[in-house]
């Protein structure tokens, strides 16, 4: 047996909660849609409300995920798991801070790090509630070359998906899996396939059962490709905005089967990105981009759409984040979350829901990456602190090669460092945040005028809280090269 304890684990996880589950009438479906490497700007529905003014803008067109935000909620504050994929994936799937995972970075092939079995995963908690379960794209979560869980060992029933990222390119990939399976290379276009591969699942399912879906879309991170019909729109960056509007398309695809089979009244459908872009203007009006936890690296965009339960229409300033996913969906579904271990999320049902202007948020929304500046971030109401071993220069394009902390030696490939290994956790074992700047985000978006010499008590007390945040949740995630 693979992961021996796993099933032990979440038994003793689920039965320390002290009430039993509540049986849900006509429980939600659930689609859970994330791209990958998708700007703030990208989708026109965004870019329209900010008007944002600047010179090489995004231009593609999303009208399929913009039809889901006038039939949903829209957020403007909502952050993503981590300014990285994996990190920000596993965040998402479990309600706990990334850093609290161990996963402190993207996951190479050949490394330890991966999602441990011994966390519980929103299709593992929805088991309770009778779901039938898949995941349809890129995982992210394992590491390519090592016995560790894959997407069907973490609480899925069905699993078509790619370790990383599509390859060759988005067209004809050729490392995809099913169940396991290595398929080989396949003709299309990833967003296209994976969809295609949901539906005729979705197509199969169990009738009398509620589902959940995660359709987790290699678009639109490179390497980049697209019908040459979509690319040819564009005057610049064709096969970035091509792949943006193929995603759409796809999207579109799966909205159109839940309209024509009588699904659509019941299901919930998220739509996300796991990071920033890296692409000039896709971020625009944040700073920065993937990689940095500045705003442009970890503010994401976030629909959801629920006919008759989400109020159509609605424009949302809340702060929220990817660990808020889990106890939102668990509220919905009146299934219990684990009670065993810290969630740093929190039930975002009430402004799903009602849309209230009263609403606080009560837990702090934290960021922890060692290999960029800044490497902490903290927000707190309307409040971002940010943290840093060296501050760096605000530019309009951060090259984040020259800017990583941790640089080959000489003679060295140049990516040498990029990926995790064991010099990464000494490091992060010694990294220390001495430099600080603070923002108020819903006057200064752009985080141009730092606030601290203005607001010296809530930047101590902001301090004292990421701080220990950062300790605390460093301890948790462990090392992962200890013998």
């Amino acid at each position: 047996m693979r992961f021996c304890l796993s099933f032990f684990t979440l038994l003793v996880a689920f039965t320390s909660c002290k009430e039993q589950n509540e049986k849900v009438e006509n429980p939600p479906n659930i689609i859970l849609i994330l791209a990958d490497d998708l700007g703030y700007s990208d989708v026109s529905c965004y870019r329209e409300r900010l008007n944002p003014i600047i010179g090489q803008m995004s231009t593609s067109q999303t009208p399929n995920i913009d039809q889901l935000a006038k039939e949903g909620i829209m957020f403007s504050d909502f952050y993503a798991g981590a300014a990285v994929c994996s990190p920000s994936r596993g965040a998402l799937l479990t309600g706990r801070n990334c850093t609290r995972l161990g996963i402190y970075n993207w996951i190479p092939a050949n490394s330890p790090m991966h999602l441990r079995s011994s966390e519980v995963t929103i299709p593992e908690m929805l088991k309770q509630q009778n779901y039938q379960t898949g995941h349809f794209g890129k995982w992210h979560l394992t590491s390519e070359g090592q016995e560790q869980p894959h997407p069907n060992d973490q609480g899925f029933d069905y699993s078509f998906y790619a370790y990383n990222n599509a390859r060759p390119s988005h067209e004809n990939p050729e490392n995809y899996f099913r169940n396991g399976e290595a398929m080989g290379k396949m003709e299309g276009y990833a967003c296209q396939i994976v969809a295609d591969e949901a539906l005729a699942w979705l197509t199969k399912a169990d009738k009398s059962k509620p589902f959940y879906m995660s359709i987790w879309f290699n678009e639109p991170h490179e390497k980049v490709a697209a019908p040459d019909s979509i690319k040819n729109r564009h005057a610049y960056n064709q096969a970035y905005y091509g792949a943006i509007e193929n995603m759409d398309l796809a999207v579109g695809k799966v909205m159109d089967h839940l309209k024509n089979n009588g699904l659509e009244e019941n299901t919930i459908v998220i739509f996300t990105s796991d990071n920033g872009s890296q692409n000039v203007g896709s971020n625009e009006p944040l700073l920065g981009e993937k990689c940095f936890n500045f705003e442009g690296g970890i503010r994401v965009p976030f629909i959801a759409k629920w006919p008759n339960k989400i109020l159509a229409g609605t424009y949302n300033t809340t702060p929220g984040s990817f660990t808020d996913v889990l106890p939102t969906l668990a509220s919905f579904t009146k299934s219990k979350i684990p009670a065993d271990r810290t969630l740093d999320g929190i039930d975002l049902s009430r402004v799903l829901l009602e849309n209230p202007a009263d609403f606080e948020r009560e837990k702090p929304i934290l960021f922890y990456r060692y290999f960029h500046e800044p490497v902490t971030m903290l927000r707190q109401g309307d409040w971002c602190l940010l943290g840093y071993e060296n501050k760096i220069d605000k530019v309009e394009n951060f090259n984040e090669r020259d800017l990583a902390k941790l640089k080959p030696a000489p003679g060295k490939p140049r990516w040498d460092m990029w990926g995790f290994q064991p010099a990464h956790q000494d490091f992060i074992d010694s990294l220390e945040v001495k430099e600080f700047e603070l923002y108020n985000l819903r006057e200064d978006i752009a985080q141009a005028k730092d606030l601290s010499a203005e607001y010296p008590e809530r930047l101590e007390s902001m301090k004292k809280t990421m701080l220990q945040l950062k300790e605390e949740m460093i301890a948790e995630g462990g090392d992962w090269f200890e013998n």
